[in-house]
């Protein structure tokens, strides 16, 4: 069921997949799903330890989320950092393409109401505006693929922003993150919030 509810269904798979496959066009030319899941997993996580060390500047605006998934993907797809061009769902139909910057500006200027987050230096607290802005942003779902590790570097980078917390999401599971994901598209943040805190660490 698990599998089923994070299959994605879309209208059109001929611009990003390969003809009569659910398998994405890749720089790698790689036609086999498994083979394709593990070299996507190998670049993007070396990728990702770069720029866990060496952060993308940005202002938490789409164009910085961009600019995260693109240095991520760089090596797998050619629409690395380029928003989606076709409606998607998992069980749930995420935002539609026309809607996509719009309602990013929305989830932009609650992180500038809010000072970055910078102020907050309650974990519960933080648990709970982390929870609903990685709910938002997962429903926006800006990207044909790669959207939940480029959300979780944007994550890191605005809780490094706090000066109080940093947060280390191995103390999560995948399948936790899923559901926590499901619940927030009913805007349960719930889950999320019971999630994050437990990833949350206090800078000292």
């Amino acid at each position: 069921m698990m599998d089923e509810y994070y299959r994605y269904e879309y209208e059109d798979n001929g611009q990003y997949c390969y003809p009569h496959t659910h398998i994405l066009k890749n720089k790698l030319d790689i036609h086999d799903k498994e083979q394709l899941f593990k070299a996507e997993q190998e670049l993007s996580s070396a990728r990702y330890f770069e720029i866990s060390q060496r952060p993308i500047p940005g202002d938490f605006s789409l164009q910085h989320l961009c600019a995260i998934h693109r240095y991520l993907f760089q090596d797998i797809y050619e629409w690395a950092g380029k928003i989606r061009t076709v409606d998607i769902s998992k069980g749930t139909i995420f935002c539609l393409t026309q809607f996509i910057e719009i309602e990013f500006k929305k989830v932009h200027d609650w992180i500038i109401a809010n000072n970055y987050l910078k102020d907050i230096d309650d974990k519960e607290e933080m648990a709970k505006k982390l929870a609903y802005l990685i709910g938002e942003i997962n429903m926006i779902h800006p990207f044909r693929e790669g959207n939940g590790r480029a959300q979780r570097v944007f994550i890191e980078y605005i809780c490094k922003n706090s000066n109080h917390f940093d947060i280390d999401f191995s103390k999560t599971t995948k399948n936790d993150m899923i559901l926590a994901s499901k619940e927030s598209s009913v805007l349960n943040y719930g889950p999320f919030e019971e999630l994050l805190y437990k990833c949350l660490v206090d800078i000292k």
